[in-house]
């Protein structure tokens, strides 16, 4: 007995020593900013400057743009789910892949893609920019869940006389609600921290909660304003982010036949638009900046001397953090899903950073750690700190539902073998999870590579990031810092290409290779 004990005991201590590392983590460098930014917002003056117009305008213009944006991307977004999730056509598996680049695309490079909407009012293009990034977002989440969906359901609706119209609104959609309710709060909850969209397509009349909150800081240096803002902020964040948490029902795969074939007028007007909406824009930056004249200017600092590094400097900044953070969320994110699993509201406190924006954590950083015992704003090492904080949360999605499709008894039958918790893990959970982690891992590298809020207000002198750099070139004037945006922004979509294509070879081939090591 008292051997069990002693195991007992020096299990917990194991246990207690693996949760202080995520926890003093999560602890220190988001829920300490988070709180103080909070607590600062929470005095006499708050009520009089979220009375003042500018504010006002702000939270409004907020709440209008992301819910406009959220209807918008339902009305597009959820025919073409159905055509590309739930028919076949002739290249309908390449665009299922390549919605994916469109959401994991840095919102500078959005922002440069779509630089001949700015003629149009400014409102209309911010929401269509919220469009190019969030309409894949709906497709995949609603297709994946349609795509799942009997197709006897339909023969059985057609035998009653239903026509196609009437099978996806009285049979498809209701089955779909949570698909789609969970689709719209992700996208609001996007939408309504779109920063960098807002930031550059915006104007001194629409200005959202988190451009005020930028211009407050850098402009004014009005700490009131930003704080009473970032209160706003994150509750409107929040909501949105328990609303996305609302996952959609587990769905009966029964694949009991191949899709039906999409009419060919349909399947090629859902191809030309998305062809025209995603790869048009995307592919003209890489005509226009995959020049050799380009490519060079980006060893200067543009044009008279408006950078302070060069971009090839910015790009070293910015691979750096996002490898540094990447590992850090990858490394914490995997740990917490591992301790976490079976304890969804213990998972939900490393979740909490998906519903906080990236302006106002940064802003939390200005506040907490400007001196002190952290003295971290003086630091290289603030901003893959942040972008760490920010991924961890997509690591431990992805991975904790990797576990949650683990048989229970696997690992039981290993402990009665007498297998211990490492071994377990090492032997049987870890190969099990590997792709969720790899995956996780490039898309916190992504993440962070194009994290564009707090690196904004964050980054200095020769520390600034590539998405900081890229912003000041296409707000100055001038063919060459044009030229070199166009340069950079074409770079950086190579890399996003590369990153994903590499995903999803290693899970292409990982599917091959299961069946043999049968």
């Amino acid at each position: 007995m008292d051997r069990h004990l002693r195991l007992n005991r020096r299990g917990w201590a194991s246990r207690l020593a693996l949760w202080s590392a995520p926890a003093l983590f999560i602890a220190v460098l988001f829920y300490l900013p988070l709180g103080s930014i909070l607590i600062r917002g929470l005095n006499s003056n708050t009520l009089s400057v979220l009375a003042t117009p500018e504010v006002q305008a702000a939270i409004w213009f907020t709440l209008v743009q992301a819910i406009a944006s959220v209807l918008l991307a339902l009305l597009i977004g959820v025919p073409l789910a159905y055509l590309v999730y739930r028919r076949r056509f002739f290249g309908a598996s390449v665009l299922r892949n390549f919605l994916v680049i469109p959401f994991v695309l840095p919102t500078i490079i959005v922002v440069i893609a779509l630089q001949p909407i700015r003629i149009l009012p400014a409102p209309i293009a911010i929401v269509i920019a919220n469009l190019f990034l969030n309409l894949s977002l709906v497709i995949r989440i609603v297709g994946s869940v349609w795509r799942t969906i009997d197709f006897n359901l339909d023969d059985a609706a057609a035998l009653d006389g239903a026509s196609t119209f009437t099978t996806i609104t009285r049979v498809h959609l209701p089955m779909l609600r949570h698909a789609i309710s969970s689709a719209a709060a992700l996208v609001f909850l996007y939408c309504a921290t779109s920063f960098g969209i807002v930031l550059v397509f915006g104007s001194p009349k629409f200005q959202s909660i988190e451009t005020e909150t930028y211009f407050a800081l850098n402009q004014r240096l009005d700490f009131n304003t930003a704080s009473a803002l970032a209160i706003v902020q994150t509750l409107i964040t929040l909501i949105a982010f328990g609303l996305s948490s609302r996952q959609a029902e587990p769905a009966i795969e029964i694949e009991t036949r191949v899709a039906r074939r999409a009419p060919a007028l349909a399947a090629i007007l859902a191809s030309g638009f998305l062809i025209a909406f995603f790869v048009i824009p995307l592919a003209a930056i890489l005509l226009r900046g995959l020049n050799a004249n380009a490519l060079a200017n980006l060893s200067t600092l543009g044009s008279r001397g408006l950078l302070d590094i060069s971009v090839w400097q910015a790009i070293g900044n910015s691979l750096r953090n996002a490898a540094i953070a990447a590992v850090i969320a990858t490394t914490l994110g995997s740990l917490v899903a591992r301790l976490c699993a079976g304890r969804g509201w213990l998972q939900s406190l490393w979740l909490l950073p998906l519903g906080v924006s990236s302006v106002m954590l940064g802003f939390g950083y200005l506040v907490s750690f400007g001196s002190g015992p952290l003295p971290l704003r003086s630091s290289w090492m603030v901003i893959p700190l942040v972008q760490a904080i920010l991924a961890t949360p997509l690591v431990v999605r992805q991975v904790a539902a990797a576990y949650a499709g683990i048989p229970a008894d696997l690992a039981e039958a290993a402990a009665n073998a007498g297998a211990g918790s490492w071994q377990i893990w090492r032997h049987i959970e870890a190969p099990l999870i590997a792709t969720a982690i790899r995956n996780s891992a490039a898309f916190a590298l992504l993440v962070s590579l194009g994290e564009f809020g707090a690196a904004s207000l964050l980054s200095f002198g020769d520390q600034a990031t590539l998405p900081v750099v890229l912003y000041r070139l296409i707000s100055r004037p001038g063919e060459q810092n044009y030229s070199m945006a166009m340069a950079a922004a074409a770079l950086l979509i190579l890399l996003v290409f590369a990153v994903v294509a590499l995903s999803s070879t290693r899970i292409r081939i990982r599917r091959r290779r299961a069946p043999s090591a049968l």
